[in-house]
Parts: structure tokens; sequence; C-alpha cells
């Protein structure tokens, strides 16, 4: 009962704003390391019939969907206003370090970016797909695959499959942090 309560939890308690901080840091990381390896992916993959030839200058799109579909996961661990918050708090660490008209203009660019990612949630249903039908788009990747798929505008499923389980490690382990963390919004 005590443990239920929560007062013998060994659980590190951690202020939001430092969560997002390391948060925002990680996936900076792994983004910036893996983004060769899903580049790569993409550009040697066997089901398109020729190399959309992705290069290192298109990290940004894929920063953004990753970021998107990491955010889109808050709602599963948090309440709606702490949602609000960590949102707040994100969008504060990922642009602070530009002035403030720069800062202005990415935060425009990100939110009507999220507006377009939010509809992929909505056909997709989940955020790892919508990551997923976000790079295909994002990147025209329509435009390299065989005439079959191409005419019907839709992906090649295996790619699909593929990239989803590529994308899957730039998923932030929110059960994994919770477990050792609990995250302080005082």
């Amino acid at each position: 009962m005590i443990k239920f309560l929560g007062l013998l939890s060994k659980k590190k308690k951690i202020k939001s704003h430092i969560a997002i901080t390391i948060f925002v840091s990680v996936l900076r990381n792994v983004i910036l390391e893996g983004f060769t390896e899903v580049k790569d992916f993409i550009n040697h993959n066997n089901n398109l019939e020729k190399s959309p030839d992705l290069k290192d200058a298109d990290i940004k799109w894929f920063n953004d969907v990753i970021f998107l579909g990491n955010l889109s996961l808050l709602e599963k661990y948090f309440e709606e206003n702490e949602v609000i918050s960590l949102r707040a708090l994100f969008l504060d660490e990922i642009y602070k370090d530009l002035d403030s008209n720069e800062n202005q203009l990415a935060v425009e660019n990100f939110l009507n970016y999220e507006n377009y990612f939010n509809e992929l949630l909505v056909k997709y249903e989940t955020p790892i797909l919508a990551m997923v039908y976000a790079i295909f788009e994002k990147y025209n990747i329509n435009n390299f695959q065989g005439d079959l798929f191409r005419k019907k505008n839709k992906p090649n499923p295996i790619f699909i499959s593929e990239l989803k389980n590529v994308l899957n490690h730039f998923i932030w382990n929110w059960d994994d942090y919770l477990e050792k963390n609990k995250l302080d919004f005082s």
C-alpha cells in the first residue's frame, strides 16, 4: 500500500524542463548518427527501381519527422496539461539557439509541418506509420518505385515494412525512462 501511494518509490524526480533537454539532446544525437544509415537504406533499397539519391543535407525533413513522431507519443504517457507543458518546453529547447525572429519563423514552420503530420496520424493511426508515410512523401520516394506502385501512387508494402522497422530505432523509450524517473511539473 505504501509503495502504491508512492511513499517508497525509488524513482528519481526530474524537473520536466531537464527531462525535455535530455529528450531533445538524445534524439538529436540519434538523428545525426542514424540518418546516414536511413539515407543508405533508402538510397540502396532493392524495392526501389532507382535511388532517390538522398544527401546529408536532406536530414531536415527526417529531423522534423522523428521529433513529431516522438512528440505525438507524449499523450500516451502524460495527462493533457502535462503534454501541453512538455510540448512548449520542447519547442523552446529545439530553437533556443536562434534569435527571436529566426525562432518565431522556425516555430511557425514546425507547427505547419505538425499540421501535415497530424493529418497523416489520422489517416495511418500510429505515429510510426505516420513517420514512414511522411518520409515516403517528403522524399518523393514514389518517383523511384517500379511502374506498378508508382502508377498507383502507393508505396511498396515491403519497403514500408522495412522502413517502419528502421524508424522504430528512433522512438524514445518512455516506458523505460518513466520506470526509473518521475517528471516533476512544478
